[in-house]
């Protein structure tokens, strides 16, 4: 809560305390009408002997507040307290620097990216969103933040695309990105169907970890193919990182992690396999009985990569959710190999369905690219704008707030019609509400700060009253590691902005200066905000709709 909440929580335990009441005392933002802020902390004392006196106390010492308007305790003894109009002035500013804290952490993201051979699909648009909301959110807190995409380039996905192109015996200097999406599911398939298909695909695995030259060189051009067609998707789409790493970058680490936990004793030989000897049902597997690497494995391998290269306070995996089971059992082997003394934390996700509430598919059934989700999105668009620059961002909008505005915990339904609707809780909503104020903003003159003796109007007490909210609303996001709380109170600011717009006239002859100039800042403060939660979420505004 901001400053001003906990003078008056100080002001309310001080009354408590008199009364031999020990108790932590929380404000809450509250959703009664006409109710600013409410505790109930003094329901729980409702038999207690003194309480008329306590209630007579609690009234006569926070009135004296100049942040408090009015005070009421009702029959309940629920405590309603609407703020003054200087203090809501005075804690409409300054947002940025209040959510910055003091503690400096020092966070890597790992947004398990997907394997090459394949390109985006629907399913890796909440590692994307979540993930790039999360690195925003805390940068902005105050902690150094470290994103890695951490690709799938290694392995026996890799292994199976140069079994298959030899299988084939197609000519690897001919291939493009669009023939690895074909080869690469065939080679999946092959390798279920036919054991030699798949035990050549395993041998060619154990070559390119030995680092044969000749395996080696054709991983290097599937490499080539795929990466750069991913990052390009990836940039359309407004995600950066700032380590483009993979499995393939943490081979020798993934070696050493095995090399070292069997030399002391902390995995073991069981049917061919390798198994950790910590306690656990069922036992945590570290490497196949034909000798192949799970991803727990390089997991392992890219936890010592990253120690080596940096020191982080927290690791945070943007997996979703049915790899829960898998992130139990590689933090509890982290601690067990002694690999990190950092904290770790899976944030899951639920799926992406459609109306039919099962996984998103197109309409002829197959998987939804991102590539073409996008295209669908933006010539759903062209009604509000024929710009493709405008139209490109708000596309990615769409794919950002429509994806962070459910909890992230929850699956959701992707409804391309409702989710671009400039009406209700979408990107397109949102937008139209800061380019409004954006317009209003530039057609002023006026540069005046706020006269708190003026009186607010409803809608401006309202609206100032919202971005107040931001510290709130930022911390529960931070502190759980869920957006969607900000994403929600950015729909429902919008939406106070524009019964503002709607109701609230600012220019004319008829409205002296002093008014027009109020009026203009909260504007102002209201765009500044809008402007911070757009940062907070990955959304970038638009000039003009």
């Amino acid at each position: 809560m901001i400053a001003g909440i906990n003078n008056i929580q100080k002001l309310l335990s001080d009354v408590l305390k008199r009364f031999d009441i020990s108790d932590t005392v929380e404000i809450r933002y509250s959703n009664i009408e006409n109710v600013d802020v409410q505790c109930n902390n003094l329901v729980r004392y409702s038999k207690n002997p003194d309480i008329l006196e306590i209630k007579k106390e609690i009234i006569s010492n926070v009135k004296k507040s100049q942040l408090v308007k009015h005070i009421e305790i009702n029959d309940q003894n629920f405590i309603n307290i609407n703020l003054s109009d200087e203090y809501l002035y005075k804690f409409s500013q300054n947002l940025k620097k209040r959510i910055s804290h003091n503690k400096i952490n020092s966070v890597i993201i790992d947004y398990g990216g997907p394997n090459i051979g394949k390109d985006l699909h629907v399913g890796h648009i909440r590692t994307l969103n979540i993930g790039r909301a999360l690195y925003n959110i805390l940068e902005l807190s105050g902690s150094k933040v470290i994103s890695d995409i951490h690709f799938g380039d290694w392995g026996m996905p890799v292994a199976q695309i140069i079994a298959y192109i030899e299988f084939k015996k197609l000519d690897i200097n001919e291939i493009d990105f669009q023939d690895l999406e074909v080869i690469y599911p065939k080679a999946n398939q092959l390798s279920r169907e036919n054991e030699d298909f798949y035990d050549v695909a395993k041998g060619i695995a154990k070559n390119l970890n030995s680092g044969n030259k000749d395996y080696l060189k054709q991983w290097e051009k599937i490499y080539n193919i795929a990466i750069p067609n991913i990052k390009r998707l990836l940039e359309k789409l407004g995600h950066n990182f700032d380590w483009y790493y993979g499995e393939s970058s943490v081979v020798k680490e993934t070696d050493l992690v095995v090399s070292k936990a069997l030399k002391n004793g902390k995995i073991k030989e069981d049917s061919g396999a390798l198994i950790s000897t910590q306690e656990s049902d069922p036992p945590i597997l570290i490497t196949k009985s034909d000798g192949s690497y799970l991803y727990l494995t390089t997991d392992l391998g890219t936890v010592v990569f990253r120690e080596n290269k940096s020191n982080f306070d927290k690791y945070i995996y943007v997996v979703d959710s049915r790899q829960k089971n898998h992130f139990e059992q590689l933090f509890k082997t982290i601690e067990y190999f002694d690999l990190s003394k950092s904290d770790f934390y899976h944030v899951g996700f639920g799926t992406i369905n459609g109306a039919d509430n099962k996984p998103f598919r197109t309409r002829d059934g197959g998987v939804y690219k991102l590539s073409l989700l996008f295209e669908d999105i933006k010539e759903k668009l062209r009604k509000y704008n024929s710009d493709d620059s405008i139209l490109n961002t708000l596309t990615n909008t769409v794919l950002a707030y429509s994806d962070l505005l459910p909890n992230r915990n929850q699956n959701y339904v992707f409804d391309v019609d409702n989710f671009t609707d400039i009406n209700g809780r979408t990107g397109i909503y949102i937008q139209y509400a800061q380019v409004r104020a954006k317009k209003l903003l530039e057609n002023s003159n006026f540069k005046n700060d706020y006269s708190t003796n003026l009186e607010l109007s409803s809608e401006e007490r309202n609206l100032l009253l919202m971005i107040t909210k931001f510290d709130n609303f930022f911390n529960l996001s931070l502190s759980n590691m869920e957006p969607h709380h900000l994403a929600e109170y950015l729909y429902n600011i919008c939406k106070a902005f524009n019964s503002f717009y709607t109701n609230i006239k600012i220019f004319g002859d008829d409205i002296p200066n002093d008014i027009q100039a109020n009026r203009l800042k909260i504007v102002e403060e209201f765009y500044n905000t809008v402007i911070l939660v757009f940062k907070c979420l990955g959304i970038e505004p638009v000039n003009k709709m």
